[in-house]
This record gives structure tokens, sequence and C-alpha cells, in this order.
């Protein structure tokens, strides 16, 4: 890892069921030997009334990557909100007092802010690195995370945009006599030609790692891409009618086009998904199914936190098991819904494909979605 000389580890080297060795206090993650270094980066993206990032989540992270800005059309960085500027602040206060060293980050971009891109790489590129640095500078953080999913035509300009940013953030970091960290999120291969709009190595030298979006394979999003139905991040592709929507099939053409697996991060998602009206299987598979439309339309829903399926009579437990995908599942025949999530068996696959795979570990969609007792971000760890 060359963002951090003082790499935090878990003990996942030897098996996926292996104990994680550390001190239990306070959740606190200790640096211990084993030979698997590897970054768990915990990623927060939703701000509402009732949101708090929590103190026994960040001591159990290596990184912390706080969605709380938005970028303008002139390259300018604004707080989404007030909470978004209240949590970001407060993890930073709360960064101060821990022990495992952890690095907070701002995101830049996603799914409701990257509109501005193409224009500012364009004509303002100078001006946004300007604000990423002083807004880094200013409130003592590690880094940023620019979140451009879709580059296309603009792939050269934001390799030259993160060349320009590694440039000006080592100035600043030489002023500071701190590393600064660069890291971007970078989507499925296979999928509407996306990859195509990567000059991966124009881009590659300039980030400490790059965030692959493996998952969202398979949702109930309302339009043509809703059905069928499928785990959110399949390991494998275990029969699917998409063979290339599969985590392996993603994280494998990174590692082929780079030879530099340690630079990428798999994604954990943390929420459950729910599709309704499924019907029967297609295929040999339990797993993929097809879904009766209504008024045109796939019904479910594409995001829920774990505490909401528990509280709305659609159990998580006991979960079914599909070998081939290793991934988990409930279906309800009766009432034909259908839920796909991690669980620890599922962790612990994914977990033990980052050691073989050699990469550099993983990053979690959305912290926030865990619910109150940390259930998933503590079987990560174990």
């Amino acid at each position: 890892m060359n963002d951090n000389n003082e790499d935090y580890v878990l003990s996942t080297a030897a098996s996926p069921q292996s104990e994680f060795s550390g001190t239990e206090t306070v959740g606190i993650i200790q640096p211990f030997p084993t030979n698997s270094p590897i970054r768990v980066i915990g990623y927060y993206s939703e701000f509402y009334d009732t949101f708090i990032i929590r103190k026994s989540q960040l001591s159990k992270l290596t990184h912390a990557i706080v969605a709380c800005v938005t970028m303008n059309s002139e390259g300018e960085l604004h707080f989404k909100n007030d909470i978004a500027q209240r949590e970001f602040l407060s993890t930073i206060n709360k960064s101060k007092r821990m022990e495992n060293k952890l690095r907070v980050m701002i995101s830049i971009g996603g799914h409701d802010n990257s509109e501005h891109f193409s224009s500012v790489m364009e004509s303002s590129r100078n001006k946004f690195v300007d604000s990423i640095v002083s807004f880094i500078a200013e409130h003592q953080i590690d880094g940023v995370n620019i979140f451009w999913e879709a580059p296309a035509q603009s792939k050269f300009r934001y390799s030259e945009f993160l060349a320009t940013l590694r440039e000006k953030l080592s100035e600043q970091g030489r002023t500071d006599d701190k590393q600064y960290v660069i890291s971007i999120v970078a989507p499925r291969p296979g999928i509407d030609n996306w990859e195509s709009g990567f000059d991966l190595d124009g881009i590659i030298d300039h980030v400490d790692f790059i965030n692959v979006l493996s998952m969202d394979y398979y949702a109930p999003w309302p339009n043509e891409w809703g059905k069928p139905v499928g785990p959110s991040a399949p390991l494998y592709s275990g029969g699917a009618p998409r063979k290339q929507y599969n985590v392996d099939y993603t994280m494998r053409y990174y590692i082929e086009e780079t030879r530099q697996p340690g630079k990428f991060n798999l994604v954990i998602p943390f929420y459950v998904r729910l599709w309704k009206n499924v019907e029967e299987k297609l295929k040999e598979s339990e797993v993929y199914r097809d879904v009766e439309l209504k008024d045109g339309k796939v019904e479910g829903v594409p995001y829920m936190d774990r505490w909401t399926p528990e509280h709305e009579g659609w159990k998580l437990t006991p979960a079914s098991w599909d070998e081939k995908t290793k991934t988990s599942y409930t279906y309800n025949p009766e009432a034909k819904t259908f839920l796909t999530f991690e669980d620890a068996r599922s962790l612990a696959e994914k977990m033990q494909y980052v050691n073989e795979k050699n990469l550099g570990g993983v990053w979690i969609w959305s912290v926030h979605t865990d619910d109150d007792d940390n259930t998933l971000l503590n079987l990560l760890l174990s």
C-alpha cells in the first residue's frame, strides 16, 4: 500500500474463517503480523436528519471516504447540506482521538453530481484542482476520491487532471510534511463500454488506489435493466444470462490491464436488495429468476439498510446459498419476493478472493446501511 507507510491488516490470509486477532477494547484496529496488508475503506454517501457517522465504525476502517461535497460548474466545492458538513467535521474530530490512524477523505462526483465534470475538465481544470487542494489543506484531511464513472470522450483530459492534481497535492504535502491520498472509482467493464472512457495507463501512476464499482450487476431498476432477478454482486457468473456481470470478470479485467492488483479495491455492498413479483427460476439456477412487470416496470427496492427488511416482514434468515455465484438470498414463493444481500458466508468468499488475487483491499458501500450493531462490518473483520 503506497498511500500509508503504516499499514493496518486483517488476519484473513490463511483462511476466510480465520479469527480476527487484536485488541477488543473500543474496536480499535491494531497493526498485527500477517502477510496480507489490506485496506478497509468505508464510504459514506447519505446525509439525513438522524444520520451519524459513529466512532464504532470508524475504529474498524483504514480510510473513511465522506461524500459530503458537491462541485459546481466552475469547479468550486461546497458542502451538500448542513448535516453533511456536521458529520464531516465530526469525523475529523473523532479521527484525531483514535489510535488506528484513520485516513479521512472527501469524495467528489457520484451518480448525483457528475454533470459538471466534462465542462470543468475542459475549461476550469486548474481551478478545480486548486479548490480540492485548498479544501484538503483547510480541513487538514488526508485526500480525495474522484467518482466519475463515465469520462467517455474526456478520458485523456481526466488522466491529465489527475496528473495535475497529484503534482499540486505533492507540493502541498511537502509544505505540510504529509503524503496525501488520491483515489478514483472505476466502473464495471463490459457494461455500456464504460471502461473505454478510462486511460488506465495515464491514470494508474497518479492514484494511490482505485475503488472498483463491482456491484449493481442485477437490480430492480424501473426499466429494461431491472430483469432478470439476480445477485447484486455475484462473485462468479454461475450460469448467468449476462456472462460478464460478476465480480471476478470485473476484477480480472483491471488486473490483466494493469498488472497491479494491489491498486484495486473490491466493493462490498452492505445494502439489501428486494424484488417483487418474482417468478420461476431461469435454467438450473435458483438465484436467477424471471420477474413479472407491473405497468411495464419492475417493482422492488434497490437499496435498503439492514434494519428495514426485518421491520417490514422480509426475513434475511435462514438464507439460501448459491454455490456457483457464492451469494446469499431469500425467496418467498408465496409472496413472490426475492432479497439478495451479503452475510458471513458470502463475505468470507469475497475476502478469500481478495487475498487470492492479491487485491489492495475492500471498500464498503455504504457503511450507514449496516445495522446499529455493525454486524456486517464486524463480520468483515472476522
